[in-house]
């Protein structure tokens, strides 16, 4: 339940992900800094290490957009039961979990 009793809506997800978005882009697209990485970085630098979501958006119009096969790694460093939400710029979104984006993730021997 979100501050204030009530849940969040898709507003809400809308304006929190254009306050976070970021994305830094590079000729080489392995230099590039997606912004799924850039919030999470962020967010572990400021002491979060344990997440419930992260919001994907794009203007795409004709398909939810996803996270690169780095993002998914990454996310998955994270944990393999946390949403990831996929949007459309007409608020129609798609969930799925971190371990569902990337079933065969590396895991740390």
């Amino acid at each position: 339940m979100a501050e204030g009793g009530r849940e969040p809506t898709n507003r809400d997800l809308m304006d929190c992900m254009k306050a976070m978005r970021c994305n830094v882009e590079n000729v080489s697209y392995g230099l590039t800094i997606c912004a799924e990485r850039t919030a999470l970085v962020k967010a572990v630098s400021e002491g979060h290490r344990k997440f419930k979501a992260i919001a994907i958006a794009s203007d795409l119009a004709n398909k939810t957009i996803s996270p690169c096969g780095a993002c998914r790694q990454f996310l998955v460093e994270f944990g393999v039961s946390w949403d990831v939400i996929m949007t459309k710029p007409d608020m129609t979104y798609k969930t799925m979990k971190t371990g569902e984006l990337l079933p065969l993730f590396h895991q740390h021997l």
